[in-house]
């Protein structure tokens, strides 16, 4: 199978095309820093992009561009709630400036959540972090992201997830557990109430998809 990888104009807008070249330059950069989960963040905008793809082919244009917009987000280091979040994604930046938690502490907390997904991650830690009742922070976090925080954490474990079942032959359970699920239970149900599909479902049909005919 081969992939057309020029997405129209009615899929991705100008700027946006800008905005992901421009991210992959600084990504490649001499001048930019090689961090060691930079192939984990990789591979997770790459299963963000194949789902882009997935959607299109379905004739599924909203459903195309929310996906790119999510991957562009994560490559500014700005990840929002993807497609069924309800962060609009043209507007993630913005929401996140102008809401609750000032840019910096934003990125404090996506910083703290993206080095810990592996293990749980507790509201009263992530509200330490800036010295905040936990209540203040669920409020401020809620209205920069447009989600309380454990869904937050749930929808990046999702990605991270979907990321290593593309790449790697890691057992569900396994990958449950890498991404801090506490169990493999736990991770169908969130996933499909995420997704839309159980995880052994969308792997199948997403790595058929990768086989070359």
């Amino acid at each position: 199978m081969s992939l057309n990888t020029h997405f129209s104009d009615q899929l991705m807008a100008p700027h946006e095309t800008r905005q992901l070249d421009t991210c992959g330059q600084m990504l490649v950069s001499n001048d930019s820093p090689i961090h060691e989960t930079l192939a984990q963040e990789l591979s997770v905008v790459a299963a963000q992009l194949f789902e882009a793809a997935c959607k299109a082919r379905g004739g599924d244009f909203e459903a195309t561009r929310a996906h790119i917009a999510h991957a562009i987000a994560l490559l500014r280091g700005i990840p929002h709630l993807g497609p069924c979040g309800a962060v609009k994604s043209s507007n993630a930046k913005i929401n996140i400036i102008r809401g609750g938690l000032p840019a910096w502490q934003m990125r404090k907390v996506i910083a703290h959540v993206e080095a810990n997904l592996s293990r749980g991650i507790k509201v009263q830690e992530l509200a330490s972090l800036l010295r905040l009742s936990a209540s203040h922070f669920c409020r401020a976090f809620k209205s920069a992201f447009g989600a309380t925080p454990r869904d937050y954490v749930i929808r990046r474990r999702i990605e991270v997830a979907q990321a290593m079942m593309l790449t790697t032959s890691e057992p569900l359970y396994s990958i449950a557990l890498s991404c801090g699920m506490c169990d493999q239970q736990h991770f169908t149900r969130s996933f499909r109430r995420i997704v839309g599909e159980t995880p052994s479902m969308w792997r199948r049909t997403r790595r058929g998809s990768l086989k070359v005919d």
